[in-house]
């Protein structure tokens, strides 16, 4: 099916887009040289993601490829993320998902490795992210098995997972949203890991009503239409 005038400029829009996001993620060291991945959905039915073995501060709008939600390549000449069935996977089955940041950051491979979910401590992270963060059960990067174990833990609402030895997830409304809610994982991974070393981590968790309370607030913008996430990209 061929995009209209209007699809053609949002891709265009949105590349622009992705390569400032991946940039940001590298400033604060959410991805590194070719570790890591990012999509984002262009006109319901495809998407763009970054290539494989690609240097996320090298990349350019026109090196990324455009995929249908099968995976098949529409646009483009580079090779398309390893773990591209990760992402049509989530795309498939949450369709109020616009983009998906896959990160290496050190605070949640930390966890992922040891198979320990992040709880709740800052009411930032329980404002936007809720109840503690899953891991996945392990499956070899860029497998189908990967896929579906992320397709299990991602249910509606939540917006981030860690990736069994691997990594972690983020996904949102778009690609400001997907960038927060990644920054706001690592930040809180970090602050975990700093409490467990004061042995005070148990101590800092926020209990679950409040957790409850706080996210309900978020979602509901406070009783106002909640406004898309923007950020100053320069």
């Amino acid at each position: 099916m061929s995009m209209s005038e209007k699809d053609i400029k949002e891709e265009i829009e949105l590349r622009k887009k992705l390569i400032a996001i991946a940039r940001k993620c590298f400033e604060f060291g959410l991805i590194a040289g070719t570790w890591g991945n990012l999509s984002v959905r262009v006109a319901d039915d495809k998407i763009l993601i970054t290539p494989s073995g690609f240097e996320k501060t090298a990349l350019e709008p026109e090196h990324l490829l455009l995929i249908d939600l099968d995976g098949n390549l529409l646009k483009g000449v580079l090779k398309p993320s390893i773990e591209t069935w990760m992402h049509v996977a989530i795309y498939k089955m949450r369709n109020d998902i616009h983009a998906i940041i896959h990160t290496h950051s050190p605070y949640a491979v930390l966890f992922a490795s040891l198979n320990e979910p992040i709880p709740a401590i800052s009411v930032d992270f329980a404002s936007m992210i809720g109840h503690e963060v899953p891991v996945t059960k392990y499956a070899p990067p860029g497998s189908k098995a990967l896929a579906e174990s992320l397709v299990e833990v991602l249910r509606p609402n939540r917006v981030v997972a860690l990736i069994r030895n691997h990594g972690a997830i983020a996904i949102g409304r778009n690609l400001e949203e997907a960038f927060q809610a990644a920054l706001l994982l690592e930040q809180e991974a970090e602050l975990y890991f700093r409490l467990k070393l004061l042995g005070k981590a148990d101590d800092a968790k926020l209990p679950a009503d409040e957790i409850d309370r706080l996210h309900s607030a978020f979602i509901k913008g406070y009783g106002q239409k909640r406004k898309k996430i923007t950020l100053r990209l320069e």
